[in-house]
């Protein structure tokens, strides 16, 4: 029995997904072909955002489909090579070599194929070993497939000493040019236009090259995850337990509402209400009120998610049931005025308030996922049975700070910060067109955002991995105005789930956590490399910042540990916290409030 924990498969363990267990390797099936019933997650306002009639999850201790990839393996003691086949499978149990008696376990090999459609296939290696040029007439009308994994001592090491060949007529070839363009097009290689687990009846037409890349590379596999916090008055309690809610997740309840006319009316009528323990006239009641309620002007988009958590969090709800999925407090600011110039004061200027999440409930969906070069989305849910997507929810806590918009506002039109944006724009344009146009607060604060998890993580003794960061930045179309940042827990375990993140949101505790994360801006162990560099990271798409000093865990991110500058934070000519930085270094033990 091999297990995951369930908030893994969306990420990063989601359909699609190749994942490596103890020398065995599988690929996630897509939802469609979920055995068993999985779990409703109740977020109607993100499903209709997504344009589906339901998400699920897999229910605890069920079963989900994985298949076995690369089907090509390999025994590390003979070198022989078998592909396997679903057949062959026996349950809870590896493959083995038969041709060591059973005594050894086979190994997947280390490369596969895939193309920028999405498709996903393994490297005909039967082709690649009859493929050298210099092959004689006998091996290029070998037909067996009788191969073996070889590894070379007299040629150095990388790909050149790895070769497969062929026992029957000795035909052989090194991995020297495999992962090169075009090599699996010059042996004779088309994509299938297929997933691993489908058969050729779900084949599709694709004219896309394939390319060899190891399984474990980033680019094979690109999530498109989207998350949702769930928000007033959806998240009340009182919502969520009330008949109305509880008759709209029925599906034989929504077949009345398609069908008001169902010949087995009556029937469908009586069965909600006996199971429900409620009146048939209730349901009637409920129905005729769903039938009679005019439809909404607009259905919305996963756009307008920020904008409107972005007024839930800024607007603390003063009554409040315990039982409520999202619970937020106004931070307590301290009576006493504080001197003019002083860190305190400069922290006064910069953040217009903090509010404490006591509760949150998080729910991510897969929506479909991309490889290579990301050219065409493969939905998370390939079956025409169901309408539906994957998800799980998650429950956690965290605390909100909400900068001042005018001193965003005015600090961000400076040439030389528009400068420096301008260069993480072109590359982006260039290498990540997925990710969100770094704009000179979208930076500034994605890098802070990291600084606070890792002094978070440091002060409070969390694990950096357990914390995740939320940006609510201005989109391009200004409207609404927003800049702020949410650190919070959400996970599938109990792992800060006891208010001690809360905590670090305090007035007293916070402002410590601020200027110790100014602080870290201003040195990094790198220095004067890090803080100079002209690019780092994938396609340059990071600046000043490394390893050393801005990077998390890449679950944590929402780009990926792209997009980060600390000069923006701290230099001396245009860095946004530079009077905070230069308060600080004033007042022995970094200011009080």
């Amino acid at each position: 029995m091999r297990r995951i924990r369930r908030s893994q498969i969306v990420s990063p363990f989601g359909p699609g997904a190749i994942i490596d267990l103890v020398g065995e390797s599988f690929v996630a099936e897509d939802a469609g072909n979920w055995r068993g019933k999985p779990e409703y997650v109740s977020f109607p306002r993100l499903a209709a955002y997504l344009r589906v009639d339901e998400l699920r999850t897999p229910r605890p201790g069920g079963k989900l489909p994985y298949f076995r990839f690369p089907q090509w393996l390999f025994c590390f003691h003979c070198r022989r090579m078998a592909r396997w086949s679903y057949k062959r499978e026996k349950p809870n149990e590896a493959p083995m070599c038969e041709t060591c008696g059973g005594r050894r376990q086979l190994v997947p090999m280390r490369f596969v194929a895939v193309c920028g459609n999405g498709h996903l296939t393994d490297v005909n290696w039967f082709r690649w070993a009859h493929s050298d040029p210099r092959r004689d007439r006998n091996q290029a009308q070998c037909a067996t497939t009788d191969l073996r994994f070889e590894n070379r001592s007299d040629v150095g090491g990388g790909l050149r000493s790895l070769e497969v060949v062929c026992r029957r007529c000795r035909a052989h070839r090194s991995l020297e040019n495999l992962t090169m363009k075009g090599a699996l097009t010059q042996i004779g290689m088309k994509c299938p236009g297929t997933q691993p687990w489908q058969s050729q009846a779900d084949q599709q037409p694709c004219g896309e090259p394939l390319i060899a890349m190891q399984r474990g590379a980033s680019s094979v596999y690109f999530p498109t995850v989207v998350s949702a916090i769930d928000i007033p008055p959806e998240s009340d309690y009182s919502e969520t337990s009330s008949v109305s809610s509880a008759l709209a997740h029925r599906k034989d309840f929504k077949l009345l509402i398609s069908d008001p006319q169902y010949s087995l009316r009556d029937g469908i009528v009586a069965h909600i209400a006996q199971e429900m323990q409620i009146t048939p006239a209730a349901v009637e009641a409920e129905l005729a009120s769903q039938l009679t309620e005019e439809p909404g002007t607009e259905q919305g988009s996963p756009d307008d998610i920020h904008p409107n958590e972005w007024k839930a969090l800024c607007t603390p709800q003063d009554r409040r049931d315990p039982r409520d999925n999202f619970i937020t407090r106004r931070a307590q600011r301290p009576d006493s005025r504080v001197p003019a110039g002083s860190s305190a004061a400069e922290l006064a200027a910069i953040l217009d308030d903090i509010i404490l999440v006591d509760r949150l409930r998080e729910v991510r969906v897969l929506t479909d996922f991309k490889r290579y070069t990301m050219r065409e989305p493969v939905p998370a849910n390939l079956s025409g049975r169901g309408d539906f997507l994957p998800a799980v929810e998650v429950f956690g806590e965290g605390y909100f700070l909400r900068f001042n918009e005018s001193a965003l506002t005015s600090w961000e039109t400076q040439p030389k910060v528009r400068e420096r944006c301008d260069k993480l724009i072109a590359r982006k344009q260039a290498h990540a067109s997925w990710l969100t146009t770094p704009t000179p607060r979208l930076v500034l604060l994605h890098t802070f955002a990291h600084l606070l998890l890792r002094n978070t993580a440091f002060e409070a003794g969390y694990s950096t991995s357990s914390l995740r960061e939320r940006l609510y930045v201005t989109p391009e179309s200004n409207q609404p105005a927003m800049a702020g940042i949410l650190v919070y827990t959400a996970a599938g375990d109990t792992e800060g789930t006891l208010g001690g993140l809360v905590r670090m949101g305090e007035y007293e505790r916070l402002s410590r956590l601020f200027y110790t994360s100014v602080a870290s801006a201003q040195w990094c162990s790198f220095d004067p490399v890090c803080g100079e560099s002209p690019g780092q990271g994938p396609g340059g798409l990071s600046l000043a910042a490394c390893h050393a000093c801005s990077l998390v865990p890449e679950t944590s991110c929402v780009a990926a540990n792209r997009l980060l500058d600390r000069k923006l934070l701290i230099d001396e000519e245009y860095g946004f916290f530079t009077s905070l930085a230069t308060a600080l270094d004033q007042v022995p033990g970094g200011g009080t409030w």
